[in-house]
């Protein structure tokens, strides 16, 4: 199976877009996806502009601030529940972080967002829905080899498998698997070694990571960044 490497978090802060573009630098990245609302947006678009690598937009409605100046659920538990019925609002403040994007010269060649929020009801068709208006033709997935490892892997495996029947039907991609979900922050040799069962088959898997030169959510960032850095995930990646 065909690995893609994605950088999520970009323009969260220097931190990650720093070691983004050690990564960019060694050749170990195929796409970066911005996070809009982070603070450093700016340094990310620029980075985004770089010739050989592909960008998504990491659609956030849970972390504030927001472009539209909505106040959106900070509770996962309550999007899980609720989310459709705020679907509304999440469109429009997605589509002005994609306009944002857009607006940087930047072209978008998938979607995803933060804390998977997209694979829920009523925000698959959001998600959709936008990647047609902007001819976007890539959405992430949530389709997980390692959906046992977490209490919320199962639930968020069946929305990922919904979510990519719906693109189908439409005619968006979606990549076959999406790696590192139970690991998020704290992708080590010894998961990537444990999933060599789920890449034995054609198709598409998103390893999605989220390296930073210094922490910034999880202690265990700057591990990752090194781990990418290391010959090791090179030929891991080879492998593959």
């Amino acid at each position: 199976m065909k690995i893609q490497v994605t950088i999520d978090d970009m323009g969260l802060s220097t931190s990650v877009n720093r070691a983004a573009k050690i990564l960019q630098n060694a050749g170990r990245v195929d796409c970066l996806s911005i996070f809009v609302t982070g603070a450093a947006l700016d340094e990310a678009l620029d980075m985004a502009n770089s010739p050989g690598v592909r960008i998504s937009v990491h659609l956030n409605c849970s972390e504030p601030p927001f472009l539209t100046g909505v106040e959106f659920p900070d509770s996962l538990h309550t999007w899980f529940r609720n989310g459709s019925v705020l679907a509304g609002k999440v469109k429009d403040e997605w589509r002005v972080q994609i306009e944002r994007v857009l607006s940087a010269g930047v072209m978008i060649t998938g979607l995803d967002s933060h804390h998977h929020l997209h694979n829920l009801s009523g925000l698959r068709e959001v998600v959709l829905e936008l990647a047609k208006e902007y001819g976007i033709g890539t959405v992430r997935a949530a389709v997980l080899p390692d959906k046992l490892r977490r209490p919320s892997g199962i639930v968020l495996n069946s929305f990922g498998r919904k979510l990519m029947k719906m693109a189908k039907k439409r005619g968006i991609r979606t990549p076959d698997l999406m790696l590192g979900f139970s690991r998020s922050g704290n992708v080590t040799r010894k998961y990537l070694g444990s999933l060599s069962g789920s890449l034995k088959r054609e198709g598409l898997a998103e390893l999605v990571m989220h390296p930073a030169i210094s922490p910034v959510w999880a202690s265990t960032q700057p591990d990752e960044l090194e781990l990418m850095r290391s010959e090791w995930f090179n030929e891991w990646l080879k492998r593959s």
